[in-house]
């Protein structure tokens, strides 16, 4: 066995096997893969092993299209081939309008990345899969690649891979501690000997907080007990000229496909069970669970009447074995958050049809630092303090009942909750506040209009829309308040701070004290990797400031690359801290009866901070604005932002101060062109074709990025940013959506969108091929399933002047 190589994955199942793969692919053959086992010997060997193209965004359809190559290519490998079962195709029932409005966005998000999927009624659905009754079914989503593998097979052919490409693989070698060096180096401690490395990749599926544990980590990562069973033959199988449709059943919570001459049938029962939460056996090995069918004979007689030829048929075989879930159902491939050098490919509840995508893109991310698509959607530092185990178990309970039903938009499903609040969510809930979830924070979508208002959710426009509308109008005429929680806070300090920031961002930091400025950080390859806020509090103090859901991902970026003298420090308040907002005309005045001070706006103009008291509540306060209007951000410590919610309150009664939520937010930032952070900001354009050149300043000595951005924008834009006009008033667009030119082809991808409340217009953002950018010019956005006219405009369509903000 080695002593030394580059890379230790560690796991044996999908997830080890393709990044060993995959990371040869990259050019890097040093790698090893230990396996404390056989190969296979976990969640893969009892996988149902389905191979689906559908995904809900486009970084998840385009790893599944990958794997569907990848498998492909190897199953007609002369000298390895393996079983694949390529291209039976699937359905995706439906019994409700809203879930056909849904698949149809679906079929928008993977036409953008070239897949095509169908909408087929009822009675197409039961003439490609003659098994299927028609009964309270409207119909389905086809998925024409859909099948499944052998997953021992598949397994076993990617090592082979990497074997011939220099990868060596240690079976029975059991990993018994890791050690990190001063260096950033591991060792890797086996029951064979140890193995020094530059990297460590936890693949260790449901074991993976043991292997995390010596590291000094938990993953936010628990295990459910899934069972299917195997029939006997079937007539109709036997009988037929082809292989049936796999199906999935979000009706009944049920899914299948054929083997052999019988069908797998696979259940995903209400009263589920999670597995392995107070250990797991150390021989649990090549193991399953006692079956236990009692548990889904609910699901079982939804299955029978959807297809009952389930009736007349005998089952052969049960398997129950522990499949892994994470916080949202989506796994953790990328970097392990607070730890240098580690990685980790976990939570994969759909491994061995994704697998060869997740360990694609990890391979990426290890040797280049960034992969082809931008990961946010299955990258680790998505969760942050509040993911522990109990809450991770919580909400596998609730995905695994929902396993086939999708998220509609504004859904925030409540197992779990309340993760994070502040001390004045029971206030804003007592006065109406609909929450959504954000990075776990209770954040304040709307006010209720009576406490029995229900939206209904859609991917149309709902009862929400006056409601919001209201409170648009309440900011625009005279002055509203909301709460933002969990907004990412740093605290920046040292003599060479702001000198050491001017090497991080592309833009200018802000020179003089009391002074606000936006940037933008680059990764090596001059694509945006954040946006951050940068307040020059004094000459060596600077408040850094964030998405909430960037908390780790931004630290991450930042430790990694602060000087080594120690004369730059980063302290995080970003749990200490809550923002009040109060934005509208009338704000000046709110915030001039709760303050002492001079707030005119000669002597606190826009792009301006300054300590202050908000009554009796210390808090820094900066003249910037999310909306539009004039508006201030008050950041206080939260033990004392009830009493600055009260002053702010207090005063804000004789303006006809109002409540407002983050979907009035949402339209008015649209309507001023701002950006999202994970929506708009992704890595895979830079900041010229992403339309920020303002805040790109070349003639900086340096900063990351700055030579790969040279050589982009001497080649010329990828996809250029824009915003749009649609023309239609029933449905906004949805992020995913693909813009279209006259004879159909996918000319770019709609980012965000929602209705301007305040300029009566359906606005969208996103990229398009660079053609299509000028102002002008006529594209088309697929709404649910029709393509609707769109117009690219000016991204400020509301006081391009900036006449109200400056007020």
């Amino acid at each position: 066995m080695k002593t030394r190589t580059k890379v230790v994955v560690i796991g044996g199942g999908i997830a080890g096997c393709s990044t060993l793969y995959h990371l040869t692919q990259e050019g890097w053959t040093d790698v090893v893969l230990v396996e404390r086992n056989e190969l296979t010997s976990g969640t893969t060997w009892h996988s149902a092993a389905q191979v689906t193209n559908f995904g809900a965004t486009q970084t998840m359809v385009g790893l599944k299209t990958h794997s569907i190559a990848l498998y492909k290519e190897l199953a007609e490998d002369p000298e390895y081939p393996i079983n694949y079962h390529h291209a039976d195709g699937g359905i995706r029932l439906a019994n409700t309008e809203a879930q056909m409005e849904g698949y149809r966005h679906f079929i928008s998000v993977a036409k953008g990345m070239g897949v095509d999927f169908e909408l087929i009624d009822a009675e197409e659905c039961a003439r490609r899969h003659p098994l299927v009754s028609t009964d309270n079914l409207l119909g389905g989503l086809w998925d024409p690649l859909d099948g499944d593998i052998d997953p021992a097979q598949l397994c076993q052919a990617l090592a082979r891979r990497a074997r011939l490409a220099g990868a060596e693989v240690y079976r029975n070698t059991p990993v018994t501690g890791l050690t990190q060096h001063k260096d950033d180096t591991w060792t890797v401690h086996t029951e064979n000997g140890d193995i020094d490395c530059d990297i460590v990749v936890n693949a260790c599926g449901y074991r993976v907080n043991e292997v995390g544990a010596m590291m000094g980590v938990h993953h936010p990562v628990a295990s459910m007990e899934h069972q299917y069973f195997l029939t006997e033959p079937i007539k109709a199988i036997e009988e037929s000229d082809f292989r049936m449709p796999l199906l999935r059943c979000p009706i009944s919570d049920y899914y299948c496909r054929q083997e052999k001459n019988g069908l797998l049938v696979g259940f995903y029962e209400q009263d589920c069970k999670t597995w392995g939460m107070d250990g797991i056996d150390p021989n649990f090995v090549n193991a399953l669970c006692p079956d236990d069918l009692d548990r889904v004979m609910d699901v079982l007689e939804g299955a029978f009447e959807r297809m009952p030829a389930l009736t007349e048929v005998g089952i052969h075989s049960i398997v129950n074995g522990p499949i892994t879930y994470t916080i949202d159902g989506a796994p953790l491939v990328g970097p392990i958050p607070g730890k240098r050098n580690a990685f980790c490919i976990i939570g994969l509840r759909a491994g061995l049809g994704e697998g060869g995508g997740h360990g694609w893109l990890l391979a990426q991310q290890i040797v280049h630092g960034e992969a082809c698509y931008d990961t946010w959607v299955i990258d680790p530092r998505r969760f942050t303090g509040h993911a522990n185990v109990e809450l991770t178990a919580l909400k596998a309970i609730e995905d695994y009942q929902n396993e086939f039903r999708f998220h509609f938009p504004h859904e925030h499903r409540p197992a779990g909750r309340p993760a994070k609040t502040t001390p004045i969510t029971p206030i804003l809930a007592a006065a109406g506040a609909e929450f959504g979830v954000v990075n776990g924070w209770e954040r304040m979508e709307f006010i209720k209009p009576t406490p029995d208002f229900h939206q209904t959710y859609s991917f149309k426009f709902n009862e929400t829309f006056d409601v919001v509308a209201e409170e648009v109008k309440a900011v625009q005429t005279s002055v509203g308040m909301t709460e933002v929680n969990g907004f990412n806070r740093f605290e920046i300090t040292g003599p060479g701070a702001r000198d050491w920031l001017d090497t991080i961002v592309c833009s200018r930091v802000p020179k003089k004290i009391g002074k606000v400025g936006l940037t933008y950080l680059l990764n090596d390859h001059g694509n945006i990797k954040g946006e951050a806020t940068l307040a020059n509090l004094s000459e060596d103090k600077i408040w850094y400031g964030s998405a909430a859901a960037s908390e780790y991902h931004d630290m991450d970026w930042l430790q990694k690359h602060l000087p080594k003298d120690g004369s730059v420090e980063i302290k995080s308040l970003t749990n200490d801290y809550t923002i009040l907002v109060i934005a509208g005309p009338k704000s000046r005045d709110v915030l001039s009866a709760v303050s002492r001070g001079d707030w005119s706006k000669e002597a606190f103009p826009w792009l301006s901070v300054r300590e202050a008291f908000i009554g009796i509540a210390p808090a820094v306060v900066m003249s910037v604005s999310f909306s539009g209007e004039l508006a201030y951000e008050i950041h206080v410590p939260n033990n004392q932002l009830y009493a600055a919610y009260l002053a702010l309150r207090g005063a804000g009664e004789t303006f006809g101060m109002k409540l407002f939520g983050s979907m009035a937010v949402e339209s008015m930032r649209l309507e001023k062109g701002y950006r999202h952070w994970k929506a708009d900001l992704i890595t895979e354009f830079n900041p010229f074709e992403s339309d920020l050149p303002r805040f790109v300043k070349l003639d900086k000595p340096a900063f990351i990025g700055k030579d790969a951005l040279l050589k982009m924008k001497e080649d010329g834009p990828r996809r250029s940013f824009v915003s749009l006009v649609i023309d239609c008033t029933h449905a906004p667009a949805h992020g995913g959506d693909s813009i279209v030119d006259a004879d159909g082809k996918c000319v770019g991808t709609i980012t965000s969108a929602g209705w301007g409340y305040r300029t009566s217009k359906n606005i969208a953002m996103g990229f398009v091929d660079p053609e299509f950018a000028a102002i002008g010019t006529e594209v088309f956005v697929e709404v649910i399933g029709e393509s609707i006219a769109a117009k690219v405009v000016e991204p400020d369509l509301y006081d391009p002047e900036y006449a109200r903000i400056r007020a």
